[in-house]
């Protein structure tokens, strides 16, 4: 009887505790259970192995082995399109959790360092990548069957499905180095993504030392490309993203990446601008104030936020040049007046001139024997002595084919006149009086500040040549 009792009450007990159990079911107050953090679906859980029969993992699967290009296009090895390349894997990467510190497979031990395969794809020998990619690839490795080995398998999925059918078939020779397997199950070939990947990138980039050297000089460039790019400092900077990226990629690295920044800056056609980089590179070639210590990133970074700030600047023009700048753009833009009005000058005085001879033939007068054009070649032979100077200490008159000549300074070639006797030096002479007669008077008028407008002196030069008596 006693027992009955006892069994009875340890009855009553579990009906008891089930009854708290069902309580906040019953009564709607049962706490949801708790959410785990992710920053996206596949870095879920991402110790957990991905279950393929139900629809999570299905789409995590689609998601993670789709093509990193949403249209037809598809990565064709060409190294210019590189940089674009690495940043799309990279971001896959992340997004799909495939960097994980213990399921990953993108990160490798290199001299006792941590190394990202994706960017530094040259510092990891392939044997390293064959070596320490074995658990997730050999079948009797640690994480055959875990998170890493499925990880490999939709990155290897994604490379392949990104490359263009060209790509594929330049792939396909190296194959043996990306298709692995171990001694034991030698026909059972597992595509290993790390693989695959630095044999793309061999393929795209060439890693040779001509290759280095065409990216280090293209680097230095950057100064030159600067001045092209209107002072865009985000274009400026991907310039040199791009390019350092490949480098650093390749183990390579540049020593004066500070110098070819403060360089380009340099170039950026805006004042303001210029002046600041100017006092940062002084206080970083110093080491003092807020560039003590600092590097090329931090040299980009204030690069960077004096753009912005003069760009959002409403009471500012991007682009504004110094005073120094304003004055040679001005002088400039007076040589191209000048130059307009000499053109001008040259075509009235060689009307002039026809002018004069028309007069000339009128009158009866003739200025300059008709060419006999009977013998071509040798009036040409005739002429070309004629242009020919004569030598430091040599006399200035001579005797040719029987008639006197005397070397014409203003002419530059042998006639029959002087130098003194010459017209054509007469009317320079008389021109040039002239001309610099006015310009001190137009001078010692704008330094009184008179506001009257004066001729130019190629003007006032033209006036005095029209009324020159060639008589």
């Amino acid at each position: 009887m006693a027992d009955l009792n006892a069994a009875i009450a340890n009855l009553n007990q579990q009906m008891a505790d089930l009854l708290a159990a069902l309580q906040p079911i019953l009564t709607g107050t049962a706490l949801a259970p708790t959410a785990t953090f992710a920053t996206t679906p596949g870095t879920h859980s991402i110790a957990d192995i991905i279950d393929y029969s139900t629809r999570t993992g299905t789409a995590l699967y689609e998601q993670g082995i789709k093509s990193l290009y949403e249209d037809e296009e598809r990565f064709n090895l060409q190294n210019e399109k590189a940089p674009a390349f690495i940043r799309e894997v990279k971001l896959r990467v992340e997004k799909m959790g495939w960097n994980d510190a213990n399921q990953g497979i993108t990160t490798y031990q290199i001299d006792g360092k941590n190394i990202d395969l994706i960017e530094n794809y040259g510092l990891i020998p392939m044997r390293e990548i064959a070596t320490q990619s074995k658990p997730w690839y050999e079948h009797t490795g640690a994480k055959v069957s875990q998170r890493a080995a499925q990880n490999n398998a939709q990155m290897f999925e994604m490379l392949m499905n990104s490359l263009s059918v060209s790509a594929k078939e330049q792939i396909a020779v190296y194959k043996d180095e990306y298709m692995l397997s171990d001694a034991n199950t030698p026909a059972k070939l597992v595509g290993n993504a790390a693989a695959l990947y630095k044999v793309v990138m061999r393929l795209t980039t060439l890693d040779t030392k001509s290759t280095n050297k065409a990216l280090r000089d293209r680097l230095k460039e950057l100064p030159t490309v600067a001045a092209t790019l209107n002072g865009d400092i985000d274009a400026i900077h991907a310039y040199f993203n791009d390019t350092y990226s490949q480098l650093k990629a390749r183990g390579e690295d540049v020593e004066d990446k500070e110098d070819i920044l403060f360089a380009a800056y340099a170039n950026v056609p805006d004042a303001k601008f210029q002046s600041y980089m100017e006092k940062k590179e002084s206080d970083w070639y110093e080491d003092v104030n807020d560039m003590q210590g600092k590097d090329w990133k931090y040299i980009m970074k204030k690069a960077k936020e004096k753009f912005d700030l003069l760009k959002c600047d409403a009471h500012y023009k991007w682009g504004t040049p110094s005073l120094a700048e304003q004055k040679v753009i001005a002088l400039q833009a007076q040589v191209a007046d000048l130059k307009s009005e000499n053109l001008q000058i040259s075509k009235k005085l060689k009307g002039k001139l026809k002018d004069d001879k028309k007069g000339d033939k009128k009158d009866g007068k003739t200025k300059k024997n008709k060419k006999d054009t009977s013998n071509k070649k040798q009036q040409k032979k005739d002429e070309a002595w004629k242009k020919v100077p004569p030598k430091a200490g040599e006399p200035k008159t001579k005797e040719q084919n029987g008639k006197k000549w005397n070397w014409c300074e203003h002419h530059q070639a042998w006639c029959i006149h002087t130098s003194a006797e010459c017209e054509l030096g007469k009317k320079l002479l008389a021109g040039t009086t002239t001309t610099v007669a006015n310009q001190a008077e137009l001078n010692s008028s704008s330094s009184s500040g008179s506001s009257s407008t004066a001729c130019t002196p190629y003007a006032q030069l033209l006036a005095h040549l029209a009324n020159v008596d060639h008589t």
